[in-house]
């Protein structure tokens, strides 16, 4: 599969499955979406845009209206750009006065029907990994405040906005959330989480994130394999995974037969007064 197909299949899922847990959506002309929650925020984005053909010529318009739309939440506007999309989206955002803030790389594996995935090292005989029961509240709160954890210093509080959008994720029919945890004399102790989802024939690994004290066990690993299996199980022909550039997941899913399909650039418009999203 090429890059550019990947970029297609992700790019879509994305602005789809960040559509169906956004209190807020707005189509975009042209292609994509803009969705909005609380300020601050992760799903604050427009994503998807200029993927399938070339914007129209009055395409700012629609970009300062969107611009409105955040801004009058008090939400900085943020856009997340592939490098497949139409170039004329760069010029107006430009235009427009946005900014860098930060680079993501998709990298994907190609699935074929039978294969298993194991670690790439023998992970700790003490993990265990299993999924998460969406209709128990409780369970489905632990693994949100874990999948968050990885993200944040130590003693981090989390504000209820942050459990509900997490709630919406786990609960989404489309995805699938495993929680690892680690077999101590006390019993089993929860220490990784991550989610997957399975949108027609690509499946993206996300939330990926240990509890500090867990670290360097091979719980990453174990819950890259897991979901992965599961990807083959439901019949899925790639894989795809987001990541910082030179992160740990990013490392770590290089040995597991990833590779990068293409690099987005995060550009946002700053403005006194609107938070930034977080993440």
């Amino acid at each position: 599969m090429e890059p550019h197909e990947v970029a297609r299949l992700e790019e879509d899922r994305l602005a789809v499955g960040v559509s169906e847990i956004s209190e807020h959506v707005r189509p975009v002309r042209g292609g994509g979406v803009a969705c909005r929650g609380v300020p601050g925020s992760w799903n604050n984005m427009t994503v998807g845009v200029g993927m399938h053909g070339a914007l129209p010529d009055d395409w700012r318009d629609e970009l300062r209206s969107i611009c409105a739309w955040y801004e009058g939440a008090g939400v900085e506007p943020r856009l997340e750009v592939a490098p497949f999309a139409d170039t004329g989206l760069l010029k107006h955002c430009e235009a427009e006065r946005f900014v860098m803030r930060n680079f993501d790389n998709v990298l994907y594996r190609v699935l074929r029907a039978g294969e298993r995935a194991v670690a790439a090292q023998t992970p700790d005989p003490r993990i265990r990994v299993r999924l998460v029961n969406k209709d128990d509240d409780a369970e489905v709160r632990l693994f949100s405040r874990i999948a968050m954890t990885g993200f944040h210093p130590p003693g981090h509080e989390f504000a209820e906005s942050d459990y509900e959008i997490w709630a919406r994720v786990v609960k989404h029919p489309r995805t699938r959330s495993l929680l690892a945890s680690v077999e101590t004399r006390e019993g089993l102790v929860p220490a990784g989480a991550g989610s997957i989802e399975l949108h027609n024939e690509i499946a993206c690994l996300f939330g990926l994130s240990t509890v500090h004290e867990y670290r360097r066990l091979g719980i990453q690993q174990s819950l890259i394999a897991a979901r992965l299996n599961l990807a083959i199980d439901h019949g899925v022909k790639v894989a795809t995974i987001g990541s910082r550039p030179g992160a740990g997941t990013e490392r770590n899913v290089r040995r597991m037969g990833f590779q990068t399909a293409y690099t987005k650039v995060i550009l946002a418009r700053p403005g006194p007064g609107l938070v930034p999203a977080r993440g």
